[in-house]
């Protein structure tokens, strides 16, 4: 895995496991950004951490950080091979191609947005 992919679960981790500390704003402002979000992993990890650099986003920062350093811990980066940690496969089957970084990152934030539609409240009938 590259130093950006670990970058890109990190921030999902935190929208996985910090979305209600994040406000209302900042989620209109997470929707914004995933639609304007280019293919490069590269710049995806610096737009992430850019947005991560708010001072009322200092706590979302610091748990970012923490999941960062877990997963390159977990799995470091190995710029000599190819293959993946112990030797695994793929999860993703042969013939297709596995989640951008980018789909990953718009999955999640809206998976865990306040604004998805699966957590709007639902007219009663």
């Amino acid at each position: 895995m590259s130093v950006y992919r670990n970058s890109v679960l990190a921030f999902i981790q935190v929208l996985d496991s910090q979305s209600k500390l994040i406000p209302t704003q900042d989620w209109n402002e997470l929707h914004q950004l995933s639609n304007q979000l280019p293919e490069d992993n590269e710049e995806i990890s610096e737009i992430l951490e850019n947005w991560l650099q708010r001072e009322s986003r200092s706590q979302l920062l610091e748990d970012y950080k923490q999941y960062l350093k877990s997963l390159t811990a977990k799995f470091p980066i190995d710029v000599d091979t190819n293959i993946g940690i112990a030797n695994s496969k793929s999860q993703t089957p042969a013939n297709q191609p596995s989640e951008s970084s980018k789909e990953l990152i718009e999955n999640a934030i809206k998976r865990n947005s306040l604004l998805s539609d699966d957590k709007k409240p639902q007219p009663k009938p």
